[in-house]
């Protein structure tokens, strides 16, 4: 009885494609990492870091979605300087 079931689920498996995996920390391929400089409740001098706005359509609309952000008090006063977000760019 036992040895038709593992046959059974020996040739099921033989037969069963896997899957592309992808890695658990991989960002979405829409997704922009922004370098921007705090300045009050606003982020300036903003650059993507993984693509080249001037020809990628989706990391310059990452980096006006950066512009467009507004922080606030606490965040900006805690994080003096620059920081790093990621954006994730919808189609």
């Amino acid at each position: 009885m036992l040895f038709p079931v593992l046959a059974l689920t020996a040739a099921l498996g033989a037969h069963t494609q896997a899957l592309p995996t992808v890695p658990a920390d991989a960002p979405p391929a829409n997704a922009y990492v922004v370098d921007c400089q705090v300045s009050g409740d606003a982020l300036t001098d903003c650059k993507v870091v993984d693509a080249d706005p001037q020809t990628n359509v989706r990391a310059a609309t990452a980096l006006k979605l950066a512009a467009e952000i507004h922080l606030p008090s606490g965040m900006a006063t805690t994080n003096p300087g620059r920081i790093k977000i990621r954006l994730n760019v919808n189609p």
